[in-house]
């Protein structure tokens, strides 16, 4: 989604979008450039890989609210 709008004139989710999308562009073209010059990198976390997080059972997780404004 990259754009060739004035920043001054986009709103502030338009902007952030953007940046997203250039900084998931930037991710995708180094994580293929990774694997092109090492075809061992694929076989790094096979598929049905049990890697996860080590949370405690009953750790409960929650995201505060932003305040308004």
């Amino acid at each position: 989604m990259n754009s060739t709008r004035d920043p001054e004139t986009m709103t502030a989710d338009e902007r952030r979008l953007e940046v997203t999308s250039i900084l998931a562009a930037g991710l995708l073209r180094r994580v293929r450039h990774i694997k092109a010059s090492n075809p061992d990198a694929r076989q790094a976390f096979p598929s049905g890989s049990q890697i996860g997080l080590d949370l405690h059972p009953e750790t409960r997780l929650s995201v505060a609210q932003r305040p308004a404004g």
